[in-house]
């Protein structure tokens, strides 16, 4: 996905083509070409008439957006004296004190502030104004590299010395303070299926768990938050609602359970091999196949979202085919666009068809097969598990578990698949599961591979994700909404998230309140020691 600030362009280069024209001209007495010219005098006169504050444009900016973008101190302290909204966003998601902090713009993210901003909104990719200004200069060059051409006829001066100073300033503008951090409350319920233990007894400085923890409390839909370093846990908080018993639907972090069953029944001896055709599990499917290709995919192949299938969200056809629960003939009716084991595709429907297979293969359901070879082992335990039209739980998502048990799983995969003493996955298993097989998968357009503003380089192993967050290399388990498992190995940590899994919902909101959550666990891994 495109970085959070590439957004402020769209609002940038509209405000140039509103108002080009008018710049060189005389004092406007619009009040959005006040706040572009810096016009104080002509806003001041605005407010005394009642004039509405805080319109927008016909492109979604409003004044103060404006003055923030064209470092027009004055006129921005106009606004806000005379009553303007510092909350109220532009048509991408940013307010203000988004915009003013990404132009370094000091004195106004200062004024904003006094003026009772709140430095925890989240603009449409899901990051705060600090997470803007926290990323090291270069992240963003290519983003002020257009927008100094596109605007230097309307007077944008980009200092790239000046905002590459003022960045960690602004970043420590919006940090809160120490005693704010002291309000957090992290500590660890004793129900006996943890051992419990502190932050500082563990090797860590309390302070960066305070503050990811009050940052937590900033957050709208979030449930859960625990962190599982050497072992214990040492902090532990729910949100919104959220409790230890709630059973959080997992989304599509049930994929990386369905690859730890694929583990355990090769173990088992229900299949041979990774390199089992696909539609020998199909028989139905004899005879019907078009596609000579389709006879090439294996197990391998769907493990790795590399068997060629398209992610579904690209067309409506392909999203009405996998809400119709009916999965087997989609194997025939959906097209491939690559050729199996050539590229990387996210594709739910491998996901559920490596399920089937698993049912199938083992005589069993999944959840079934599930609670008897991997959670009772691990102590833990499988809630609702959604199914298919044909009766199978869903491989690529709709698991329920507790935060709990999401943690028992991830601490399982951080130790090579033991526990207790025992091996419940696989140890080879566990290594070629979170083995990158496909690189920057999550590229954009302009070459950038992040998921939020921490989240970079990522990679794709049998249904496990990687990256990598500052100096940290991370695997995770991923679910719309922002469901995470992160495993920390060189730290020996697991941290969990549960939140608000947004269940058919797939729009800009989902989208962004899932990148906070990437933002809000990237921003604390990026802030641990190496």
């Amino acid at each position: 996905m495109k970085a959070a600030s590439a957004a402020l362009l769209a609002i940038t280069l509209f405000t140039a083509v509103a108002y080009g024209q008018q710049a060189s001209g005389p004092p406007p007495v619009d009040i959005h070409v006040a706040a572009l010219q810096g016009n104080t005098h002509a806003i001041r006169q605005h407010v005394e008439a009642g004039s509405d504050l805080d319109e927008k444009d016909d492109f979604g900016s409003t004044p103060l957006v404006i003055a923030a973008t064209f470092g027009q101190t004055e006129a921005a302290r106009a606004l806000i004296e005379g009553g303007a909204d510092v909350e109220i966003r532009a048509n991408d998601g940013s307010s203000p004190i988004h915009v003013a902090a990404f132009f370094a713009r000091t004195e106004i993210v200062t004024a904003l502030l006094d003026g009772g901003a709140d430095r925890y909104s989240r603009n449409m990719a899901g990051a705060t104004a600090y997470d803007l200004v926290a990323a090291p200069f270069e992240f963003d060059r290519g983003i002020y590299d257009r927008l100094g051409s596109a605007l230097a006829p309307l007077g944008l001066k980009l200092d790239y010395e000046r905002i590459e100073r003022a960045r960690p300033e602004i970043a420590e503008l919006l940090r809160p303070s120490a005693e704010e951090f002291e309000t957090a409350v992290y500590t660890p319920l004793s129900r006996g299926d943890f051992m419990v233990s502190t932050p500082g007894e563990q090797g860590l400085d309390p302070a960066l768990i305070a503050e990811l923890y009050y940052d937590a409390s900033h957050m709208e839909t979030l449930f859960s938050l625990l962190v599982v370093k050497n072992g214990y846990l040492i902090a532990e908080g729910y949100f919104n609602g959220g409790s230890a018993d709630q059973e959080a639907r997992l989304q599509s972090v049930t994929k990386s359970f369905t690859s730890a069953l694929v583990g355990i029944a090769l173990e088992r001896g229900c299949l041979s091999s990774v390199d089992q055709k696909m539609l020998d599990f199909y028989p139905e499917l004899d005879g019907k196949i078009t596609d000579p290709r389709k006879q090439e995919i294996t197990i391998r192949h769907l493990l790795q979202m590399r068997a060629g299938y398209p992610w579904e969200e690209t067309d409506s056809t392909l999203w009405a085919g996998l809400l119709s629960g009916h999965y087997p003939p989609l194997i025939e009716e959906f097209p491939l666009i690559a050729d199996p084991g050539t590229e990387f595709h996210y594709s739910n429907l491998s996901s559920d068809w490596l399920g089937i297979i698993l049912h199938r293969a083992c005589g069993m359901s999944l959840k079934h097969f599930a609670e008897e070879h991997l959670f009772s082992r691990i102590g833990a335990k499988a809630g609702e598990w959604g199914q298919d039209a044909e009766g199978h739980n869903n491989g690529c998502g709709d698991l329920h578990t507790t935060a709990r048990d999401a943690a028992k799983f991830g601490l399982l995969y951080l130790n090579g698949g033991e526990h207790e003493g025992n091996q419940v996955v696989p140890a080879d298993w566990v290594r070629e599961s979170l083995q990158s097989y496909s690189d920057r998968v999550r590229a954009d357009d302009g070459g950038q591979d992040i998921q939020g503003r921490y989240f970079r380089d990522s990679g794709y192993g049998y249904q496990w994700w990687s990256a990598r967050v500052g100096d940290h290399r991370i695997d995770y388990a991923a679910g719309h909404g922002g469901q995470l498992i992160i495993l920390l190995h060189e730290l020996d940590m697991v941290l969990v998230v549960t939140s608000e899994p947004f269940y058919l919902v797939h729009n800009s909101e989902a989208w962004r309140h899932a990148l906070g959550n990437y933002n809000l666990v990237g921003k604390f891994i990026e802030s641990l020691p190496k």
